[in-house]
């Protein structure tokens, strides 16, 4: 890897998160609204307006995403709406069902699964990383299950060489990555600071925290994840495809800007590449619907017993605007509390939260990553409008809980380019 190809990297990144990753004219799809039983609702007893919906969808792709699709449910029922197109060469529409790369929102999943082994005391959340991967750290007997879950275990992040692997070697897109080799490339780091002491997000945390479920089960963590949520939850959508270069299902296509190119450049397609790049960090594929279901399920007690959903939905400060509980970030507003998840993974950006009852939702995607500023800004703008709809009956513009969910996107972005500059910089060192 040069120097010059790792700091390209670095510089998007920084440009990216700056303006805001939380997380053509447009061709519209249109707006669908239905009960949580499928049946049409009259559209003027919704709290959020169909048109306003489609509206900030129709924004987004204008900013320059190729689509963009959204999802939102309260007790009156749920609605849908898309914009733009789902594959720029046939021009199919975008649509709210498509399945896509949920990035990050695989967290929450593979935290859940941690925690289902510490109900049926086959795990403890104070159980260090040595007692199940002995010798893959050289701190690994300081850190414990708990601090990957929460991302204050101090390990660095690894995504930076496959990230510049994947963009620039010429057999990048299909080159499979082990879990084990994925850790190897920090492993010679010391921890950013001693376990348990601070806050850091860490995709190697869940990669280390799926390694810890196929020790204690003896199964892939695909197989854990299949039996233990997709299947009871009947989430047909929802698939974690290691090695598999596709996505399985109706897809909605994924681009990106070429970050060592020009940023006015043409988009690439990265539909087809090995996810095993992410793992247990972000190689879940699914929809908006499955992974409402699965946030519904979780907040509303079907999968954990109340004292580890408490634990769960416990955040410890971030210093980003938000909380982060046991794999699950947490928003707090003058309206009530957002948990959930974003998730940023080549192709696609999407964010999915839920109330505390899980009552009401919002899932918000676009079928590009990384971007330009202007889309980030877009999307941005989408989800904070949508959630301040969704958390007060007033009007759109509800000032207060406006303010906090801006506060979190502002603060959040901040951090993360601190954190990706930060990367780049000790990579770029390695190579002296």
């Amino acid at each position: 890897m040069t120097q010059p190809a790792r700091r390209a990297l670095a510089a998007w990144l920084a440009t990216a998160m700056a303006a805001g990753v939380l997380l053509l004219a447009p061709a519209r799809a249109g707006a669908t609204t239905e009960s949580s039983n499928g049946s049409t609702v009259a559209p003027g007893s919704r709290r959020i307006d169909p048109g306003e919906l489609q509206r900030l969808l129709d924004q987004i792709v204008a900013a320059g995403a190729p689509g963009a699709a959204a999802r939102v449910k309260d007790e009156r029922g749920a609605q849908q709406a898309a914009s733009g197109v789902a594959d720029l060469r046939s021009g199919r529409p975008m649509r709210p069902g498509l399945t896509y790369r949920a990035g990050s929102v695989t967290k929450p999943f593979v935290a859940t699964v941690v925690l289902q082994l510490v109900a049926e005391d086959r795990l403890s959340l104070s159980d260090t990383v040595d007692r199940w991967l002995p010798g893959i750290l050289p701190y690994g007997d300081q850190v414990t299950v708990r601090q990957l879950l929460n991302h204050t275990s101090g390990v660095p992040d690894y995504t930076l060489e496959p990230l510049v692997r994947l963009y620039t070697a010429p057999h990048g897109r299909f080159r499979a990555w082990t879990p084990r080799e994925l850790v190897a490339l920090i492993a010679g780091e010391p921890p950013l600071f001693p376990p348990g002491t601070a806050w850091s997000y860490s995709n190697t945390g869940y990669v280390l925290a799926g390694l810890i479920v196929e020790a204690v089960t003896g199964r892939r963590l695909g197989q854990e994840l299949t039996r233990r949520i997709f299947r009871p939850l009947g989430l047909r959508d929802t698939f974690f495809p290691v090695n598999r270069p596709d996505i399985p299902g109706r897809n909605a296509r994924g681009y990106s800007i070429d970050p060592f190119g020009r940023e006015d450049g043409p988009l690439l397609d990265f539909t087809v590449y090995n996810p095993s790049l992410a793992w247990g960090a972000g190689n879940l594929t699914s929809d908006l619907g499955d992974l409402a279901r699965f946030f519904r399920a979780l907040l509303r007690g079907q999968l954990l017993p109340p004292r580890l959903l408490a634990e769960m939905t416990t955040p410890v400060p971030t210093g980003q605007g938000l909380g982060y509980g046991l794999g699950l970030a947490v928003i707090e507003t003058p309206a009530g509390r957002l948990i959930g998840h974003d998730g940023a993974i080549p192709g696609f950006l999407n964010i999915v939260l839920s109330t505390e009852d899980g009552r009401r939702q919002l899932g918000i995607m676009m079928n590009e990553e990384f971007a330009t500023p202007a889309v980030y800004e877009a999307f941005n703008q989408a989800f904070v409008a949508i959630a301040t709809q969704l958390l007060e009956a007033a009007p759109l513009g509800g000032a207060s809980t406006r303010s906090s969910l801006r506060a979190a996107v502002q603060a959040r972005q901040s951090a993360r380019t601190a954190e990706a500059l930060a990367r780049a910089g000790m990579a770029v060192q390695a190579q002296h």
